[in-house]
């Protein structure tokens, strides 16, 4: 229906419980989890903060040639657009025959700009709301199978650790050395635990130069934001950082497919048939590959939020723009009345 109304969480999760109990719906649940939830919790994650911190940084600041693109070409503060502006930029050229390294250059720089601007106004470790928050997300996390996000931040990995190292979670990083690293040939998960997949990496993952995808371990009065772009100690290779920060939802898929681990939880997702909310995502153009993948998986119910403060006509748009990219099935509900966005407004403020 073309309408501005909303069901509340209580009467999705109702219907999804009812369906399963009916069998005629997969017993399988999952969410997704978009950059909606970190900033909600932590101001600091949205763009203007993120730009702002990726100019004055002192590892990987933006150049005044970034900061130009996003001043005064394009006036804006967002990476995701001025890196699909490069991405544009760059495809014309190349199909032109004409020079773009100046271009690969800038959109590289950028790239790495966002990652380092991302871990510097992480929220603190030591931030006195942060532990009353991880401990509700963990509990809300432990009620879905499957547990699938695209954000880099730290929360959700904070909250599956928060207590007894992780119990109840399997993230598919079994094989240990000096970290825990992922093994393709190793994916089988028994028992009820609910699973994580980080669909575009993360400040805790990095890859080898062998092509090893390796997650830093968590130790307990360490704070893993410190070794964000380090090598691992005691390692023998060098390792770069886990992040999907493309602009464009193709060159976002390249590189997901050039990562053992992310082209295998890609695949995951791309498969999941049972319920599944998807909470605080955009899923703008530059998620054209989420999309896909759910659209390829044919979910048997798709949750989707939107906050109920948009205007009418705004949710009216929003609700016929997301039956468009996903079906009829979709149903919506109001963001503010599902659990994590209740209890990140009470504890994160």
């Amino acid at each position: 229906m073309n309408d501005e109304k909303l069901k509340s969480w209580e009467e999705i999760k109702q219907d999804i419980e009812k369906d399963i109990k009916n069998k005629e719906l997969s017993d399988t649940t999952g969410i997704l989890l978009g950059n909606g939830l970190s900033c909600a919790l932590w101001e600091n994650f949205k763009e203007p903060s993120l730009y702002k911190k990726a100019c004055e940084q002192s590892e990987h600041p933006l150049s005044k040639e970034d900061q130009d693109l996003f001043n005064k070409d394009l006036k804006t503060t967002s990476f995701e657009r001025v890196l699909l502006a490069l991405s544009t930029a760059r495809m014309i050229n190349k199909r032109l025959n004409k020079e773009y390294s100046f271009i690969q250059e800038r959109y590289e720089s950028i790239k790495s700009a966002l990652g380092y601007a991302v871990r510097s106004v992480h929220i603190p470790s030591t931030n006195p709301t942060k532990s009353g928050v991880l401990k509700k997300i963990r509990k809300e996390l432990l009620e879905y199978d499957f547990v699938y996000s695209t954000n880099y931040d730290l929360l959700i990995y904070w909250a599956v650790m928060f207590e007894e190292k992780g119990k109840g979670f399997k993230d598919y990083f079994f094989k240990s050395d000096d970290n825990n690293y992922f093994d393709i040939s190793d994916t089988e998960i028994h028992g009820n635990d609910t699973k994580i997949l980080y669909l575009h990496g993360g400040l805790h993952l990095e890859r080898s130069t062998s092509g090893k995808t390796i997650k830093r371990k968590y130790e307990e009065n360490k704070n893993l934001l410190d070794s964000f772009g380090q090598k691992s100690s005691g390692g023998q290779e060098e390792t770069v950082p886990l992040l999907i920060a493309e602009g464009d939802a193709e060159d976002k898929l390249k590189s997901i497919y050039s990562s053992d681990y992310l082209s295998f939880a890609y695949a995951q997702f791309a498969q999941h048939k049972g319920a599944l909310v998807v909470f605080e995502h955009l899923l703008g153009d530059s998620d054209q590959h989420i999309l896909d993948a759910i659209k390829r998986a044919k979910p048997s119910r798709i949750a989707i939020s939107i906050s109920s403060k948009k205007l009418p006509q705004a949710i009216i748009y929003r609700k016929a723009e997301l039956r468009k990219k996903l079906g009829e099935a979709s149903v919506f509900f109001d963001a503010e009345t599902h659990p994590l966005f209740r209890l990140i407004r009470n504890e994160g403020g």
